[in-house]
């Protein structure tokens, strides 16, 4: 009979750890976003190397204002102001559509913020 139990405790252990969604470091999130800026928008070295601070101190800051919806926005409204000094017409075209689409995703909680682009 114990031996059930544990059985059941550690495959219901193991199905919420696969179901969780990761929460991913600043460091990561720019990552991430770096890579799609090179292979959808195809980035230069010189603009790949300004983009990825700019979006490091972003996401940096964005977790230092979780739970600020207000504070939030602001952000991200400097954020697109400094990819657009660095992105050509055309590559912010695309890198603004993306981030609308993103923003307009449904607002998860708080324990898994931080999902992929």
């Amino acid at each position: 009979m114990k031996r059930n139990c544990s059985l059941v405790v550690a495959f219901l252990l193991y199905t919420t750890s696969v179901i969780a969604q990761p929460v991913w470091s600043p460091g990561k999130r720019s990552e991430m976003e770096m890579q799609w800026m090179r292979d959808s928008l195809h980035i230069t070295t010189p603009q790949a190397q300004k983009a990825s601070q700019v979006s490091l101190h972003f996401q940096e800051q964005m977790d230092n204002a979780a739970g600020s919806d207000k504070r939030q926005h602001v952000l991200m409204q400097k954020k697109d102001a400094a990819m657009k000094s660095i992105l050509t017409k055309v590559q912010y075209k695309k890198y603004y559509r993306r981030e609308k689409e993103i923003r307009s995703r449904p607002k998860q909680t708080t324990d898994n913020r931080h999902k992929a682009y």
